[in-house]
């Protein structure tokens, strides 16, 4: 349905090139901590995992790819970020107690974190971390790889993507390996048996199920396919078990997993099946869901899987959910498909209702499957790129969802472009500028479309009604000499404050001579973005990301932040004819800001600034660790108030938000309760006071 390019940027913005050393800032506290709002919409991501509430109706929780957790109290119709104290934002399996319901896990990529107060915070279990266990939950691998002893919540079992079982006894603070077997491949689900909680079951991704008697001591294989992704033990009847086996559909066993058979009549063979669940009261009521390419797949069975009934379309929530508003047009009249599922999870108190995560829509049916409606209001899970005002609107651009605006201030979203799935179109969008001419705003974006290797700029002369492709003078491909993500993509614009008509694009990607390519770089427009070209004369680096800008008191400077070895800020004093390296006290650049006076700011793992156009520099930050400034912004009428951004490049949930309002002198973190404590784009709106944080999710703090 979204094409989501395999790369997904390491999974869509799960930050890029991990390795740097990470330290976590101390926040303030929490009667005074700044409060953000959360302003973004919902869905247009990957979901990977979903879990409801064991005896509270109505709460249910999602782990997402890049998001961390969220929870809804009212069944999905709104939702919000449960990250506090979250060690990691890529979480994979999500787990609850039934006999402490409160207590929720999260499998995460660094590890298990754990809350008992049904997910508002989280403790990291160290044990389980990269360094040490290496308890981890991985993308497309892991299902639901944790499980609760439901008579003990001391108890607890979880597998590994590298074949291992292990138990702890204490709630997760210690462990013990119960099983190890590389050729198991990956341990991608346990389950419990409610009654017996010494029998076990484990989906493997190379040896099929295993099942264990003995609370773990010994296990067996049990003649399953080889690739079982999910397991369920029915909870009335523990004799009934049932394991979904990707290509191999769903199997059964009705003595206690001692013999297999399949049970797949009417699940369609293309379908590759990743989760099973049964319903708590009735054991041949059962469900699963499965994929064919990117089309999403949901069957239930009535009779213990001798026939199954299937399900492929949900009713949409534009409202909650904006993006794409003109696609589907095929199907009936506000559906849409359900795509890549990834869990089924029944509501324990209401065995009707049911709740799917997947990729870019969350769904809820209250019938026991027989129709769904996308619930995911506030469920943001965007990959925000720039955000810029104009004329009373907000407009943002986004990886994989493209160019959306508010006229609300956030309040809600309608989508620009694409407005249905386009080859030309569909992609990632990096950055904006918009302008007010005559009647209606004048919009350019950078777009870098997943089915077409061109990256282009986008062009509307009637506030975003249409949209205009430009590509003439850009490269008629993707470069992939030194880049930040393996390819060129064009992250950086700028455009003339003189002349809105003369525009900068900057693409990272050196030349490739054998190729006979020129690579990327800094490119000029005079005629507003409609052509291009590439500049003769190139910074010493194209290694780049947000780092291109014109200065606003000299049209003919502008500086280029390039990144890794012959990183550092380049400076051009003759519109790009030539440059000079004007700061290498750094070499990982990624923005770069000139306040309207003309001073400069270059951030690296400090932020350093110059009076005099990148000829001396003062450092004005001593942070003292290794995490990386992005999001700079500075006041327009006030020299002296600056906020930056400080980015860890991985998953993990560290980073924070500063300000200053004495020309850097001294620092005031207001990171507050910014749920996701890593954005990568901070932009002032000085209509109403309001700085605006955009990376994963998009938010905005009263200054």
């Amino acid at each position: 349905m979204t094409r989501l390019t395999t790369l997904l940027i390491a999974g869509a913005c799960v930050f890029w090139l991990a390795g740097l050393l990470e330290a976590r800032p101390a926040l303030g506290d929490g009667a005074t901590r700044p409060h953000w709002q959360q302003c973004g919409w919902g869905g247009g991501g990957f979901y990977w995992a979903c879990a409801f509430h064991p005896s509270r109706d109505g709460v249910i929780y999602v782990g997402g790819d890049v998001g961390g957790v969220y929870k809804t109290e009212d069944k999905g119709r709104h939702w919000r970020f449960v990250n506090n104290g979250l060690a990691d934002y890529a979480v994979y399996s999500l787990a609850v107690d039934r006999s402490s319901p409160d207590t929720v896990y999260a499998g995460t990529v660094s590890g298990v974190c754990k809350s008992t107060d049904a997910g508002e915070h989280w403790e990291f279990l160290e044990q389980t971390g990269r360094g040490t266990l290496a308890i981890t939950s991985e993308r497309g691998v892991s299902v639901r790889n944790i499980a609760v002893d439901p008579t003990d919540s001391r108890t607890l079992y979880a597998g590994t993507p590298d074949g291992r079982i292990l138990q702890s006894r204490d709630g997760g603070k210690s462990w013990r390996k119960v099983y190890e077997s590389p050729e198991a491949g990956s341990i991608s689900c346990m389950a419990l048996a409610d009654s017996e909680p010494k029998l076990l079951l484990a989906a493997s991704t190379l040896s099929g199920v295993l099942r264990s008697d003995d609370a773990g001591q010994t296990w067996t294989t049990v003649g399953t396919p080889k690739d079982a992704r999910s397991v369920a033990i029915a909870q009335a009847d523990a004799n009934i078990m049932y394991a979904a086996c990707g290509r191999d559909g769903v199997w059964k066993s009705i003595d206690r997993g001692k013999t297999w058979a399949p049970v797949s009549e009417g699940i369609r063979e293309a379908a590759s099946v990743r989760d099973v669940a049964v319903d708590p009261q009735t054991p041949d009521t059962v469900y699963c869901v499965g994929e064919v390419g990117w089309d999403g797949q949901f069957y239930r069975s009535l009779d213990g899987g001798a026939s199954w009934q299937s399900a492929t379309l949900m009713r949409r929530d534009l409202d909650a959910n904006p993006t794409l508003p003109a696609d589907y047009a095929y199907q009936p009249a506000g559906m849409c498909p359900l795509s890549r599922p990834t869990n089924v999870a029944v509501n324990p108190l209401r065995t009707e209702e049911l709740f799917v995560s997947g990729n870019w829509r969350l769904c809820f049916s209250g019938d026991g499957g027989e129709s769904w409606e996308e619930r995911d209001r506030g469920a943001d899970i965007t990959c925000v790129t720039d955000i810029r005002f104009c004329g009373g609107k907000t407009y943002v651009t986004a990886m994989d969802e493209g160019l959306l605006v508010s006229d609300d201030g956030g309040g809600t979203w309608r989508q620009l472009c694409p407005l249905k799935y386009d080859t030309a179109l569909s992609g990632h969008q990096w950055r904006v500028d918009v302008r007010q001419a005559g009647g209606a705003s004048r919009i350019l974006s950078t777009c870098s479309p997943w089915a077409e290797p061109p990256n282009r700029v986008l062009i509307s002369e009637d506030g975003g009604q249409t949209f205009a492709i430009a590509r003439e003078g850009l490269p008629d491909y993707r470069s992939s000499a030194n880049c930040m993500w393996g390819e060129s993509y064009p992250r950086a614009l700028a455009a003339d404050p003189a002349d809105p008509n003369v525009v900068y694009l900057g693409m990272d990607g050196d030349p490739e001579p054998a190729q006979d390519r020129t690579g990327g770089g800094v490119f000029k427009s005079v005629d507003g973005g409609y052509t291009w070209r590439q500049l003769p004369s190139q910074p010493g680096s194209r290694r780049m990301f947000y780092g291109l800008v014109v200065d606003p008191t000299n049209s003919d400077r502008f500086y280029w932040g390039a990144c890794a070895e012959a990183g550092g800020l380049y400076r051009s004093e003759d519109g790009g004819g030539t440059w000079q390296k004007v700061f290498d006290r750094e070499t990982w650049v990624f923005n770069v800001a000139v306040s309207p006076g003309g001073v400069v700011y270059c951030p690296g793992k400090d932020l350093w600034r110059s009076t005099d156009h990148g000829e001396t520099w003062q450092r004005l930050t001593e942070f003292g660790d290794d995490l990386a400034i992005v999001g700079l912004e500075t006041h327009p009428t006030d020299e002296d108030t600056i906020w930056l951004s400080r980015v860890g490049w991985s998953s993990r949930a560290v980073g924070g938000v500063y300000k200053t309002t004495d020309g850097g002198q001294t620092w005031e973190e207001i990171t507050g309760d910014l749920p996701h404590r890593k954005p990568t784009v901070l932009r002032f709106n000085e209509a109403n006071g309001e700085l605006w944080a955009g990376g994963v999710g998009l938010f905005n703090l009263r200054q």
